[in-house]
């Protein structure tokens, strides 16, 4: 297969992912120091917020190059996935699940039933549930399905990643977004106040709605 040139990273692409990357370096900076961690869904929700993370700088690490849309696209939903498992676990399961799923048991309802529970213990507006819709186009990027085959020529027939502008900015919002929900929860998580009183989810959702003032998201990745 011939070696062929990296497309060019669009201006609009790089904006979002400039903007992206501010909002991620802002909930880093934002983060308690530390936390106690005296229960089980402390450390499980510490652990998939910081997987969360790092797919996240991960996914514009690897659309910034220009040449990896593909891999980039294959980490929405791992990223999706850990962080409403997160959600789940913080909110939804049972003393006796948590401990078994720290014993690394498989007893999670699967993503669409952790987004239904989420949805209706958080009472969130469809914003969990909305992903239903989106679960066989996430798993087609994230499984080498029809959706990342087709896009593995160029306009001329030849072997190259062929991604969209509106894909790639909407993987970036997506992501970003599940980002900022969880950081949001974790900031509470580990808090002593009242989640409405606590200073850095507020920092966070201050900054998130500055320089996203519409809403940037409407769940995940376009097909």
């Amino acid at each position: 297969m011939p070696a062929i040139k990296p497309p060019t990273v669009s201006k609009e692409v790089s904006d979002e992912i400039t903007r992206a990357e501010g909002m991620h370096n802002f909930i880093l900076a934002n983060m308690p120091d530390g936390f106690v961690s005296d229960t089980d869904v402390k450390i499980i929700v510490a652990a998939l917020f910081s997987l969360t993370l790092e797919h996240h700088g991960a996914i514009l690490h690897l659309l910034k190059a220009g040449q990896f849309d593909g891999s980039a696209f294959a980490l929405v939903r791992p990223l999706i996935e850990a962080a409403y498992r997160a959600h789940w676990v913080y909110a939804c399961a049972k003393p006796d699940i948590v401990t078994r799923l720290k014993n690394g048991e498989k007893v999670e309802p699967g993503l669409i039933n952790m987004a239904t529970e989420v949805e209706k213990k958080n009472d969130a507006g469809g914003i969990f549930a909305s992903i239903a819709p989106h679960i066989k186009v996430l798993h087609g990027y994230t499984h080498g399905g029809l959706q990342q085959m087709a896009r593995r020529f160029g306009a001329t027939g030849d072997v190259q990643p062929n991604y969209s502008d509106g894909a790639k900015i909407e993987a970036i919002n997506a992501t970003t977004a599940h980002v900022v929900m969880l950081a949001i929860a974790w900031c509470q998580i580990v808090s002593t106040d009242a989640p409405d009183k606590e200073p850095r989810s507020k920092a966070i959702t201050e900054h998130y709605m500055k320089i996203y003032p519409v809403p940037a998201v409407s769940e995940t990745t376009a097909p």
